[in-house]
């Protein structure tokens, strides 16, 4: 029994002496506290000094901007002997202190990061990195790295880039109306023809298309205003633009004013216009012939519109009658329109013209032509112009008739020739002249008028008045 006793003493005994030992070696090994990590007892040595604090200006996980938007964040440590740096997206160290991102040193411990137009390749995830160790010692061997980061969202404002706000397309032919939208996050587009919603689902005409409408088998009811509508709507904003695109319809050429005399009439002397208007797109040339030959001399003038040309002959000699062709052509067709202008005989001048009632605001003339003699009926006078200006306005021209206010009027429309829109108490000076198919006589000698100070009214210058009036009287 002694001997048992004597065993457990000694087994004892080197347990302590063992555990004594390890607890040396994890004392070396874990920083000299002397403490083991099995044993409770004693005090706690003081705490190693925490990493160096990294903060950002503004501090926040996540800043969301415009392209084009400039923005600067800073990065801040409160240590002096530490190095900082900033790392893009791609993982890549930004070094550079100009450009559009850059660095900026501001102070000791302060690291800027600019960005002075923000692109949408700058999005994604920046950081700040320290590089640094618990005694400030860069030759110790062990070392941390200490991170803060933010995401920068990046959103681009909507916009159409190349867009063209007029295009054509070919009549009869699918076609594509092309709207370039852009912008981040992607918007959401629609359509709009003249004004009115486009509804692209199910339809067979139109289909919506990432890159514009497309629309199958266009005609002339096709051109018009398409409006491209882009719109978004995101938990941190919502906002919209739209761009008008005016759509026309390549066709051949065609007549579009059918009432152009195919014989007309002029006199030596006299003047003509000979008119050709044709729709077509591209727009049309125009081209004149007199006899299958060219226009030669200095006795015409020819106005020319995108639908439209007029021949403007001074009729010098006879030569001049004869068949003048008008040629319309774009890449698509062409037309032709022959007109035969023949000799007529030159009207008479008006022999009374004078006034027949007065207004303030207006006159009422007496203008008569004798019948003329050995004339067709069709080639009577059938109407008046009566050219006039003010007395101010005569002085201003210096006496040119080319500046003075027309006035047609023809038989069909009664025998009443008013002249209204006039200001009152104004003298005006006014001439006629008689129309029949050849073209205009001599201008009358000038008559001045003078419109009345007082206050009168006339329904033959405003009939609506006068037939409201008519009907109340009876």
């Amino acid at each position: 029994m002694d001997t048992l006793i004597a065993l457990c003493s000694l087994l004892l005994l080197l347990l302590s002496q063992n555990a004594a030992i390890l607890g040396q070696l994890d004392s070396t090994r874990g920083g000299g506290s002397g403490i083991s990590s099995n044993s409770g007892i004693g005090s706690l040595p003081p705490a190693t000094p925490p990493p160096p604090p990294l903060s950002l200006q503004p501090s926040t996980p996540s800043i969301m901007h415009f392209v084009n938007e400039s923005f600067i964040i800073f990065c801040q440590t409160v240590q002096k002997d530490i190095d900082t740096k900033w790392r893009d997206p791609r993982g890549q160290t930004r070094e550079n202190t100009k450009g559009r991102v850059h660095i900026e040193k501001k102070t000791t411990g302060l690291l800027a990061l600019v960005f002075e137009h923000i692109a949408l390749e700058d999005r994604g995830n920046w950081t700040c990195e320290v590089n640094g160790n618990r005694n400030g010692n860069r030759n110790v061997n062990v070392e941390r790295e200490f991170l803060a980061s933010f995401e920068l969202l990046v959103n681009q404002k909507i916009s159409f880039g190349k867009t063209e706000q007029v295009q054509s397309v070919r009549e009869g032919r699918d076609a594509m109306v092309n709207c370039f939208v852009e912008g981040m996050p992607a918007p959401e587009v629609s359509w709009l023809y003249n004004g009115e919603y486009i509804n692209t689902v199910n339809s067979t005409k139109h289909n919506r298309l990432s890159n514009g409408l497309y629309i199958r088998n266009v005609s002339q009811a096709d051109a018009g205003e398409y409006t491209c509508r882009a719109m978004r709507i995101t938990p941190t904003f919502s906002d919209s633009d739209q761009i008008t695109i005016l759509l026309r319809i390549q066709h051949k050429p065609h007549w579009f004013f059918n009432e152009t005399l195919p014989v007309q009439y002029a006199y030596v002397g006299g003047a003509v216009n000979l008119s050709c208007d044709a729709m077509g797109e591209p727009p049309p040339s125009f081209t004149w012939l007199h006899d299958n030959k060219g226009l030669l001399g200095f006795n015409h003038r020819i106005f020319v519109a995108d639908y439209g040309a007029t021949l403007q002959l001074q009729m010098r000699n006879s030569s001049q009658f004869g068949d003048y062709k008008c040629k319309v052509a774009n890449p698509l067709g062409i037309l032709e329109r022959v007109i035969k202008l023949r000799p007529g005989p030159k009207p008479s001048q008006p022999g009374r013209f004078q006034l027949k009632k007065l207004y303030t605001n207006g006159f009422e003339l007496d203008i008569q032509t004798p019948w003329m003699k050995n004339v067709s009926d069709e080639m009577q006078i059938y109407g008046y112009r009566v050219a006039y200006m003010s007395n101010a306005e005569f002085k201003f021209s210096a006496g040119n008739w080319s500046y003075a206010k027309q006035r047609d009027f023809s038989f069909h429309g009664g025998k009443h020739f008013i002249i209204p829109h006039l200001e009152t108490n104004t003298t005006y000076l006014m001439r006629a002249a008689s129309r029949n198919l050849a073209g205009l006589s001599d201008w009358s000698p000038v008559k001045m008028f003078t419109t009345a100070a007082g206050c009168s009214w006339s329904p033959w210058l405003y009939p609506a008045y006068g037939i409201i009036l008519a009907l109340i009287w009876t």
